[in-house]
């Protein structure tokens, strides 16, 4: 009785053991979406740090008014894309922007939600997006607060350009 038992269990245990896809072509997606793209599934997550941590240390130097640090981080050339407007220029005159709203009296404060890095499976582009609440305490004391995303390309570890959009808060 023992051997027959072993004679079913036999099989069980061969097919159980068998490594998955073996024996079948692969399997191909076949979703069919309302619009294409040249590069379908073109990204990939960047375990590389680097990028973010430049990405979140240029945003603090924002943030505390540190153009001399913004600047670090940064390319000679930067393009700044932004709800209403646009900016491709020179370091020294990006930055000349950033210290005039840093100087007005206000404070500013970033908290930060979430952030993303991801390569080209290329290798030749590289981005971090970042989600954060900005608020904003002019110098009359009015509170101001907005969510924010931004999505910052790199070239050579240094920001390149920053591509930002706003949503106001206010109810």
């Amino acid at each position: 009785m023992k051997k027959f038992y072993l004679v079913l269990v036999l099989p069980l245990l061969i097919t159980a053991c068998k490594p998955k896809g073996q024996g079948s072509a692969p399997k191909t997606d076949s979703v069919a979406y309302a619009y294409s793209i040249p590069k379908p599934d073109n990204w990939t997550i960047d375990t590389n740090t680097t990028d973010t941590k430049t990405t979140l240390n240029a945003l603090k130097a924002y943030e505390t008014g540190d153009t001399a640090r913004l600047r670090t981080y940064l390319t000679d050339t930067v393009a700044f894309n932004y709800d209403g407007g646009k900016f491709k220029g020179p370091i020294k005159e990006f930055l000349t922007n950033c210290k005039m709203s840093t100087d007005s009296g206000r404070k500013l404060s970033i908290k930060m939600t979430d952030w993303e890095p991801v390569i080209s499976k290329d290798g030749k582009e590289k981005w971090v997006t970042l989600w954060y609440t900005e608020t904003e305490t002019d110098s009359k004391g009015k509170v101001d607060s907005i969510a924010d995303v931004n999505d910052i390309l790199f070239k050579n570890s240094k920001i390149v350009r920053i591509d930002e959009y706003k949503r106001s808060l206010k109810p």
